[in-house]
This record gives C-alpha cells, sequence and structure tokens, in this order.
C-alpha cells in the first residue's frame, strides 16, 4: 500500500487530529463526518437545502461541487465561510472491521475567505461518506470483537479489536486505548473506545487492530454489545475477513 504524508488532510483511514470539540462549552454534543463539525440540532432540526440564502445557492454552483437532491439533504453549516450539507445513506454501508458508514457529507468551500490568491469564488471541499462520531477526547477508532476470543456469556471479559484511524506509521494502539464510557443494561453494552493520540507527524499504511479486553460489572449473557461513539449505535461484530 502507498504510503501517504498525514498533515491536516484527511483520507481513507487517515483522520487528522483536529476532531471538532462541543463549540462553546454550552455540553452541546457535537458529532464529526469527514473531519466536519456536525451539531446534534443540526440533525434534529433537518433544515431543508431550499432554505439556503442566495449565497448559499451560489456555493452550489462552485466549482466541481455534484449536484444534490434537496430532498435528501440538509444545512449543517452555510456562508459566508464555507457551506456544508448532509444526508443519510439510503442503505447502511458496512465497509467490515468495524467502518459501517451511516452518512454522505459535502462540503463547499469559499476561497475569497481563505485567501486562495489568484482562485476565487466556490469549490467542493470534500464529498464522501462516514460514521457520525461523537467527540469525546482521543483519535477516532474502528472497534470489533475479536475473533479469536470471542464473546462468552457466562464471562465477564469481552475481548476487543480496536483499530486507530489517524495516521500510526501502521504500529498498533496498545497502552493508548481508552474506553471512555460503559453503560450496560439488561439488553444492551453500549461502549465509547478512543485511542490517546501518538503525537508528531506520522505516516500513513493501514494500523494493524489492537486487542483490548474490557471488564463488564456483570456477565455478558446474552446483551448485544453496541458502539456508542458512533450514531446511531452499530452492534460490534466479528470483523469480515473478505473484507477490503
Amino acid at each position: 500500500m502507498a504510503f501517504l504524508a498525514c498533515t491536516t488532510a484527511l483520507a481513507a483511514g487517515c483522520a487528522g487530529p483536529g476532531a471538532p470539540g462541543t463549540g462553546d462549552g454550552s455540553g452541546e454534543v457535537v458529532y464529526s463526518c469527514r473531519g466536519e463539525p456536525v451539531p446534534a440540532a443540526a440533525l434534529d432540526e433537518r433544515r431543508s437545502v431550499e432554505s439556503l440564502g442566495e449565497e448559499g445557492r451560489a456555493a452550489l454552483d462552485g466549482a466541481e461541487v455534484p449536484a444534490v437532491d434537496p430532498a435528501d439533504w440538509w444545512v449543517v453549516a452555510e456562508p459566508p465561510e464555507r457551506l456544508a450539507l448532509i444526508r443519510e445513506l439510503d442503505a447502511v454501508d458496512d465497509r467490515g472491521a468495524g467502518d459501517v458508514r451511516t452518512h454522505e457529507m459535502l462540503t463547499v468551500d469559499n476561497l475569497d475567505e481563505h485567501a486562495f490568491d489568484p482562485v476565487e469564488g466556490w469549490m467542493m471541499g470534500s464529498f464522501g461518506t462516514c460514521a457520525l462520531r461523537r467527540d469525546v477526547g482521543g483519535e477516532v477508532a474502528t472497534v470489533t470483537l475479536d475473533p479469536d476470543r470471542p464473546p462468552d456469556p457466562t464471562s465477564r471479559e469481552l475481548n476487543l479489536l480496536v483499530t486507530e484511524m489517524s495516521c500510526s506509521s501502521g504500529e498498533g494502539a496498545a497502552g493508548r486505548v481508552r474506553v471512555v464510557e460503559q453503560r450496560e443494561t439488561t439488553t444492551a453494552v453500549r461502549l465509547t473506545v478512543v485511542v490517546d493520540p501518538r503525537g508528531g507527524d506520522h505516516s500513513c499504511p493501514s494500523n494493524p487492530a489492537t486487542p483490548y479486553v474490557v471488564e463488564l460489572d456483570e456477565p455478558l449473557g446474552e446483551r448485544v454489545v453496541l458502539d456508542a461513539a458512533v450514531e446511531p449505535p452499530p452492534e460490534l461484530t466479528m470483523p469480515d475477513a473478505a473484507a477490503p
């Protein structure tokens, strides 16, 4: 696999450290899609693309911007700085190894605002699918069950495989995996798992999965295990050996 320099750019399987926070500190839940902050309020409101003003419509006519169906997309951010739109996928895009994508994001940049002289006007910034992930600190990671140590209903130990998505020079995340939230009910175990950043610049080959053991309050029983870092939370499964 080709190696990529990882600075501020985002690429498949290579996420930068600038994950969005909770805005003004009000405690509002904020998600991230392809590095773009998505407030929970925007998901609830689902403001129509048809409500955009003159600048928003001009952005949609910008260079390399694909046509969008206003009925499918809603507004996350709008001009003057940039336009960001999001939509739900018609079907979940499960790419294996815990990479389950549910939404598609389109951003359009105002080149005038960014002073990219002599280029002017609007131009597509990014376009692609994602999982909506809560910003809870740490680096983005995908999580699966460990096929070598499958769940035992009688055990309080749950064995996971955690794959860091940030550039890490192809190294594992041993010693940097953390469960920042663990909620157990009679029907489910909800886990929010992150990886602490390594710091510095790193190349971006695929990172290996890191084994990690979660201690449960009670034996697992018939409960499902959910990845609560993602909205909506998908059930953790074994990695698909056939997945690319």
